[in-house]
Protein backbone atom coordinates (compact mmCIF):
# COMPACT_ATOMS: atom_id res chain seq x y z
CA UNK A 1 0.00 0.00 0.00
CA UNK A 2 1.13 3.39 -1.22
CA UNK A 3 1.20 6.41 1.53
CA UNK A 4 1.61 10.07 0.63
CA UNK A 5 4.16 11.68 2.58
CA UNK A 6 5.59 15.20 2.96
CA UNK A 7 9.78 16.56 2.66
CA UNK A 8 9.09 19.22 5.01
CA UNK A 9 13.02 20.70 4.30
CA UNK A 10 11.28 21.06 0.42
CA UNK A 11 7.70 22.75 0.93
CA UNK A 12 8.05 26.63 -0.02
CA UNK A 13 4.62 26.88 1.83
CA UNK A 14 3.21 27.99 -2.27
CA UNK A 15 -0.27 26.05 -1.35
CA UNK A 16 -0.46 24.35 -5.12
CA UNK A 17 -1.23 21.07 -3.34
CA UNK A 18 -4.15 22.57 -1.91
CA UNK A 19 -5.59 23.73 -5.03
CA UNK A 20 -5.03 21.13 -7.05
CA UNK A 21 -6.89 18.99 -4.38
CA UNK A 22 -9.72 21.47 -4.45
CA UNK A 23 -9.88 21.78 -8.17
CA UNK A 24 -9.34 17.87 -8.16
CA UNK A 25 -12.49 17.15 -5.73
CA UNK A 26 -14.78 19.94 -6.02
CA UNK A 27 -13.80 21.89 -9.55
CA UNK A 28 -13.28 24.95 -7.37
CA UNK A 29 -9.83 26.81 -5.99
CA UNK A 30 -10.95 26.74 -2.66
CA UNK A 31 -8.33 25.67 -0.05
CA UNK A 32 -10.68 25.20 2.61
CA UNK A 33 -12.37 22.41 0.23
CA UNK A 34 -8.50 20.65 -0.09
CA UNK A 35 -7.93 17.75 2.06
CA UNK A 36 -4.26 18.06 2.57
CA UNK A 37 -3.53 21.62 4.27
CA UNK A 38 -0.34 23.93 4.67
CA UNK A 39 0.48 24.90 7.85
CA UNK A 40 2.77 27.54 9.10
CA UNK A 41 4.77 26.35 11.87
CA UNK A 42 7.46 28.68 13.40
CA UNK A 43 9.64 26.44 15.56
CA UNK A 44 11.19 23.73 13.68
CA UNK A 45 9.44 24.02 9.93
CA UNK A 46 8.26 27.29 8.42
CA UNK A 47 5.63 25.34 5.76
CA UNK A 48 4.89 21.69 5.92
CA UNK A 49 2.01 19.82 4.32
CA UNK A 50 -0.34 18.01 6.68
CA UNK A 51 -2.31 15.24 5.46
CA UNK A 52 -3.72 12.00 6.49
CA UNK A 53 -1.02 9.66 6.93
CA UNK A 54 -3.27 5.96 6.66
CA UNK A 55 -2.72 5.25 9.68
CA UNK A 56 -2.44 1.13 9.96
CA UNK A 57 -4.25 0.98 12.79
CA UNK A 58 -6.90 4.07 11.84
CA UNK A 59 -8.11 5.27 14.51
CA UNK A 60 -10.51 7.91 13.17
CA UNK A 61 -12.57 4.22 11.87
CA UNK A 62 -12.84 3.37 15.20
CA UNK A 63 -13.99 6.42 16.30
CA UNK A 64 -16.51 6.62 13.78
CA UNK A 65 -19.86 5.91 15.85
CA UNK A 66 -21.07 2.34 15.16
CA UNK A 67 -24.73 3.76 14.05
CA UNK A 68 -23.02 6.15 11.43
CA UNK A 69 -20.23 3.82 9.82
CA UNK A 70 -19.04 6.97 7.47
CA UNK A 71 -15.39 5.80 7.33
CA UNK A 72 -14.08 2.86 5.62
CA UNK A 73 -10.26 1.87 4.01
CA UNK A 74 -10.35 1.38 0.35
CA UNK A 75 -9.60 -1.65 -0.70
CA UNK A 76 -7.70 -0.93 -3.85
CA UNK A 77 -5.83 2.11 -2.63
CA UNK A 78 -5.70 1.51 1.33
CA UNK A 79 -7.06 5.04 1.78
CA UNK A 80 -9.56 5.99 4.06
CA UNK A 81 -13.21 6.74 2.44
CA UNK A 82 -15.59 9.03 3.80
CA UNK A 83 -18.89 8.57 2.48
CA UNK A 84 -20.61 11.94 2.65
CA UNK A 85 -23.84 10.76 2.59
CA UNK A 86 -23.64 8.84 6.08
CA UNK A 87 -21.11 11.25 8.08
CA UNK A 88 -23.09 13.72 10.62
CA UNK A 89 -20.02 15.64 11.23
CA UNK A 90 -19.61 14.36 14.98
CA UNK A 91 -15.68 15.27 14.95
CA UNK A 92 -14.76 12.39 16.56
CA UNK A 93 -12.62 11.16 13.89
CA UNK A 94 -11.11 14.61 14.07
CA UNK A 95 -10.28 14.55 18.17
CA UNK A 96 -8.52 10.91 17.16
CA UNK A 97 -6.22 11.83 14.61
CA UNK A 98 -2.72 12.21 15.64
CA UNK A 99 -1.94 14.23 12.40
CA UNK A 100 -4.27 16.62 12.63
CA UNK A 101 -4.84 15.88 9.41
CA UNK A 102 -9.09 16.02 9.19
CA UNK A 103 -11.68 18.74 8.64
CA UNK A 104 -14.84 19.42 8.40
CA UNK A 105 -16.33 20.35 4.81
CA UNK A 106 -16.98 24.03 4.95
CA UNK A 107 -20.44 23.99 3.91
CA UNK A 108 -21.72 21.39 4.19
CA UNK A 109 -22.00 17.73 7.44
CA UNK A 110 -19.03 15.50 6.31
CA UNK A 111 -15.42 15.80 7.10
CA UNK A 112 -12.56 15.47 4.46
CA UNK A 113 -10.07 13.00 4.54
CA UNK A 114 -7.62 13.14 1.35
CA UNK A 115 -8.26 9.50 0.11
CA UNK A 116 -5.29 9.44 -2.17
CA UNK A 117 -7.18 10.61 -5.48
CA UNK A 118 -7.94 6.89 -5.99
CA UNK A 119 -4.07 6.30 -6.41
CA UNK A 120 -3.13 8.93 -8.26
CA UNK A 121 -2.53 11.80 -5.77
CA UNK A 122 -2.79 15.23 -7.74
CA UNK A 123 -0.97 17.02 -5.17
CA UNK A 124 2.09 14.76 -5.62
CA UNK A 125 2.09 15.39 -9.59
CA UNK A 126 2.02 18.97 -9.33
CA UNK A 127 4.10 19.89 -6.36
CA UNK A 128 6.52 22.37 -8.24
CA UNK A 129 9.11 21.38 -5.65
CA UNK A 130 9.16 17.85 -5.19
CA UNK A 131 8.09 18.45 -1.61
CA UNK A 132 5.49 15.40 -1.59
CA UNK A 133 6.09 11.48 -2.04
CA UNK A 134 3.64 8.88 -3.13
CA UNK A 135 5.57 6.18 -1.60
CA UNK A 136 5.19 2.31 -0.61
CA UNK A 137 4.44 2.58 3.38
CA UNK A 138 7.72 0.36 3.88
CA UNK A 139 9.82 3.32 1.92
CA UNK A 140 8.11 6.02 3.35
CA UNK A 141 9.07 4.98 7.46
CA UNK A 142 12.91 4.41 5.96
CA UNK A 143 12.60 8.06 4.45
CA UNK A 144 11.42 9.82 8.04
CA UNK A 145 14.23 7.83 9.67
CA UNK A 146 17.23 8.81 7.41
Amino acid sequence: MKVLIADYKKCIGCRICEQWCSITHFNVLNPKKSRISVTRSHSVFNDYPVACHQCVDAPCIEACPDKVQALSRDEKTGAIKVDAEKCIACRLCLKTCPYNAIKVHPTEKYVLICELCGGDPQCVKHCPEEALLFLEREEAGKFYQA
